[in-house]
């Protein structure tokens, strides 16, 4: 279940409003937040709570810097197939983009965002990923819902998360919260330990170095999207 079926039509009705803002993806997740702050007050103070204990945690801060090289992974796609970094970067720069999951109104604005600007991306010879903690049934149920051209690959039990210090506990409040609106983690991840990723997004160039890092503890905020296109446009040469 999505963040959106806990209030069905006026959630719902916002996340449209917000995707359809021509305006840059900034602006569009903050005119989502605060309609969210409005109908759900009460969800966003429990986000303000675990933003605030996860960067008092420095959660996110071992992410490879711009210059240094980002250790491969070998994850599935959506049809189970194993998928390493390093077949994207024979063919050119990639960005990552970690996701919350299917369920994740933030997440879905920034995938619609990446997938307006991927032919952009694929003329500059690059490629996109979106990679989330979930089973690949969720996968490519994130793929159908925001119809993305790209590939969405599973971390499951977040374990190359955990490499690069994006995973963290969501915290018993957040949890239940959960519970009450029906965003049932353990069924999306098959587990229960009840942790998500920072939803980082990363370029990297076809030598395996970041070009451009964007790792923001505060999920509602995402790299904007002329920032990762000037960055895959660098690296492409």
């Amino acid at each position: 279940m999505s963040e959106a079926a806990s209030v069905p039509t006026p959630r719902a009705d916002l996340f449209e409003r917000a995707d359809a803002l021509q305006e840059p993806l900034d602006e569009r997740l903050e005119l989502y937040l605060g309609g969210s702050r409005k109908l759900s007050p009460e969800i966003e103070a429990a986000y303000d709570e675990m933003v605030a204990r996860i960067q008092a945690a420095r959660a996110g801060a071992p992410v490879p810097a711009v210059g240094d090289t980002l250790p491969d992974f070998i994850l599935t796609d959506t049809e189970a197939r194993p998928v390493h970094l390093s077949s994207y970067l024979e063919r050119g720069p990639l960005v990552i983009s970690f996701n919350r999951g299917s369920w994740c109104d933030y997440c879905g604005l920034e995938l619609r965002a990446l997938a307006r600007a991927y032919p952009y991306v694929v003329s500059a010879g690059g490629d996109v990923v979106s990679i989330v903690p979930e089973l690949a049934p969720y996968g490519q149920a994130l793929q159908q819902k925001h119809r993305l051209p790209f590939s969405v690959l599973s971390d499951l039990d977040l374990a190359y998360g955990f490499s690069l210090g994006l995973a963290f506990w969501v915290g018993e409040t957040v949890k239940e919260m959960y519970g009450e609106i029906g965003i049932d983690l353990e069924r999306f991840q098959g587990n229960g330990a009840w942790l998500l990723p920072i939803p980082a997004t990363l370029v990297v160039g076809r030598d395996g170095q970041v070009k451009a890092r964007f790792v923001e503890t505060d999920f509602r905020h995402r790299m904007k999207t002329k920032d990762i296109l000037a960055a895959v446009s660098e690296a492409a040469f």
